[in-house]
């Protein structure tokens, strides 16, 4: 039985000043949201859900330098190769470079197989590892700054509890491309969005098995990526 995957948001706001992480190069405190996708039908959901018809919402954060470089770790139990681990994520994130005028992503990433989720460092780190909560597949977490509201970092995590692949191949798959597409769109600041309607765009936050519609930007993507560059 397909198994459907629900995307989730918790915000989580650090309100400790002597705590906060500052930016170097703005000088102010930053918060960061965290998108935790959870499986098996099980909703955990601190935020609301998006109620905006048009398709898109968007976080009301975003990149002010691009392009953004970004660092892959490809290590993986599950005997994934490197070739296409990497060329799964960069595929994915050419898709958001092709939707619009400006150049989002940096056509070249690093391979850096230290590299970790999770470590505010400004290395937009992605990677897989052995999440605690079985039924969460994907993480991703954005900082930002607090005042300025510029995007300064965002790490991926995709659980190895799940078994991923190409879903052309295997439809018992989660489809890698499928998934770290959605997950870019909140790397350059796009919401989840459940309105039932609009099930066909990347960032609806329903996703199953052998899904591979989210590799495709559709226009509500695109509107809203293009609101912000």
């Amino acid at each position: 039985m397909m198994k459907k995957i629900i995307f989730a948001i918790i915000t989580t706001m650090i309100l400790v000043p002597a705590v906060l992480a500052v930016s170097d190069k703005a000088k102010e405190p930053l918060d960061k949201v965290t998108f935790i996708h959870y499986a098996d039908e099980t909703l955990k959901l601190t935020g609301k859900a998006a109620k905006s018809p048009t398709c898109y919402k968007l976080m009301n954060v975003k990149w002010n330098s691009l392009p953004v470089s970004y660092t892959i770790n490809p290590t993986n139990p599950q005997g994934l190769s490197k070739e296409f681990v990497t060329s799964s994520i960069s595929t994915s994130a050419e898709t958001w470079d092709a939707a619009t005028s400006r150049e989002l992503f940096n056509n070249v990433y690093r391979v850096d197989y230290t590299a970790q989720y999770g470590v505010q460092d400004y290395k937009n780190a992605i990677a897989f590892g052995d999440y605690s909560n079985s039924g969460v597949i994907a993480i991703t977490t954005v900082w930002y700054t607090r005042w300025s509201r510029q995007i300064v970092e965002f790490d991926m995590l995709f659980s190895t509890k799940f078994s991923w692949g190409n879903a052309d191949l295997d439809s018992t798959k989660m489809d890698l491309q499928n998934i770290a597409t959605h997950e870019l769109g909140h790397a350059v600041g796009l919401d989840d969005i459940y309105t039932t309607s609009c099930t066909a765009v990347t960032m609806y936050g329903y996703s199953h098995y052998g899904e591979t519609q989210k590799r495709d930007l559709e226009q509500p993507d695109i509107t809203g990526l293009q609101k912000l560059y």
